[in-house]
């Protein structure tokens, strides 16, 4: 019988060898991430979850009367090029459309927020403006009643926004929030703290431009800071990820050689959960690691774990982490299985994350990167907002499907809500009254959605 070395020593190797041909392969940062390109994945047939999800309202379609509107003048429009046909939104299962879809007049990566953390309803939108929160409460009218189909959303409706029109740019990454603060990056990449309730906040970190930020409220008021940032090395530069605890130093997540290219926490026993991948030119890690507070109130990082080895070559892959009411966690990650085959997969962590743990695997149609995904925490059951292909041919439209996960941490497809070309960003947040509302962003805009969590 021959025997293998652990993942850990596989993965040095990998590394190595992937250093001596060429660097970490940590990609560039950049204002906005190019979404919409899709990779060469490998063409796969469908899943039965992706095949049986209801066809969606179409993102390249536009609203207005269509006897009025040359065809080929709208052929020759940008795609995405219009808001979402509400009314032929799919119903689905336990899916069905409350209010919206409703373009906001800011168009980029969107946080969901709720101002009575308890209730967690009437969700509002905090756009990043080069490292100002700008707070958006959506305003939908009144809630679309079952019986009847719900109204078309019109370009200009009212947002407690900047108006209608062509829709401004918010800044990339969407800002965090945690306890009583927000966080959010410029276009420099400082990243600073600032009370909900609005005023000046102090530097609290030098981020790289660009990359995704994260934060949690940790117990006794405290609040903790995850996020990207360029170091020299003796080994040229790298890519790391570091903690900031309140307002005191960056400590690093992230081992000095091994780079990082995302990273998330989420609230977790009475602590955090850290994750981070490093795409390498060889091989990509996930990465997980607990987060506490010693007695003296000092940050407590637990031990790091390779939970998840993925292919070579995605430097755009990102995660997210789902947790439920009580119980386990989620690192959830769109990536490829194996040479022929791409998907999501769904890796428990019951009580600290270890080493090489075993995925859940649940298949797209074909291969998508960059591929958004967003996850609920703190509730159950856990929900999923993911984009995936419609199909397996190369350059498909792309599915922004609703599903839930069970408690193995498979899949279950709930409905498609929007079909088009590309999306940037989504967030899905539920609330206490059976709801989910999403936000996503495309090439027409930002958008708004509050939907039936329940059948």
């Amino acid at each position: 019988m021959v025997s293998y070395p652990p993942l850990r020593a596989r993965v040095l190797v990998l590394a190595a060898l992937a250093a001596c041909r060429g660097g970490s392969g940590t990609p560039g940062a950049g204002p906005a991430p190019d979404a919409g390109a899709a990779t060469p994945a490998p063409s796969v047939a469908p899943t039965a979850s992706a095949a049986s999800a209801p066809s969606a309202p179409s993102l390249d379609a536009g609203v207005a009367d269509a006897a009025a509107t040359d065809a080929a003048a709208v052929d020759a429009a940008a795609p995405d090029g219009a808001v979402p046909d509400a009314a032929a939104a799919p119903a689905g299962a336990g899916c069905a459309l409350r209010r919206g879809p409703l373009s906001l007049s800011l168009q980029g990566p969107a946080l969901l927020w709720s101002p009575d953390a308890s209730e967690r309803a009437d969700f509002r939108v905090i756009f990043n403006r080069d490292g100002v929160a700008q707070h958006v409460a959506p305003s939908f009218g009144g809630l679309t009643a079952p019986s009847s189909p719900p109204a078309e959303a019109a370009p200009d409706a009212p947002d407690a926004g900047d108006g209608g029109g062509d829709p401004a740019r918010a800044s990339w990454p969407a800002c965090a929030v945690a306890s009583r603060f927000v966080y959010c990056m410029d276009h420099g990449g400082t990243i600073r703290r600032t009370p909900l309730g609005g005023g000046e906040g102090p530097p609290i970190g030098a981020g790289r431009r660009g990359t995704g930020i994260s934060a949690v409220a940790l117990p006794g008021g405290h609040t903790l800071l995850a996020f990207l940032s360029d170091r020299k090395t003796t080994e040229g530069a790298v890519t790391q990820a570091f903690a900031v605890l309140d307002d005191g130093a960056a400590v690093p997540l992230s081992e000095e050689g091994s780079g990082a290219t995302f990273v998330a926490l989420s609230p977790w026993k009475a602590g955090a959960l850290a994750m981070y991948i490093d795409a390498r030119s060889a091989l990509t890690p996930v990465h997980a690691r607990t987060l506490g507070l010693t007695a003296e109130g000092k940050l407590e990082l637990g031990p790091d774990a390779v939970v998840f080895v993925g292919d070579a070559g995605e430097s755009r892959m990102g995660g997210a982490l789902a947790i439920g009411a009580a119980g386990p966690a989620y690192v959830l990650l769109p990536a490829a299985k194996d040479i022929s085959a791409f998907g999501m997969a769904a890796i428990r962590v019951d009580e600290a994350p270890r080493d090489d743990m075993p995925a859940v695997w649940s298949l797209y149609p074909n291969g998508l990167s960059p591929a958004p995904i967003a996850a609920t925490q703190g509730v159950s059951p856990i929900h999923v907002a993911r984009v995936r292909p419609v199909s397996r041919e190369p350059g498909a439209r792309q599915a922004l499907e609703l599903g839930q996960l069970d408690g193995e941490g498979r899949f279950h497809a709930r409905c498609v809500a929007v079909e088009g070309k590309s999306f940037k960003h989504v967030a899905i947040e539920a609330d206490r009254g059976g709801s989910l509302w999403i936000a996503y962003t495309n090439a027409a805009g930002t958008f708004i959605e509050q939907r039936a969590a329940g059948p």
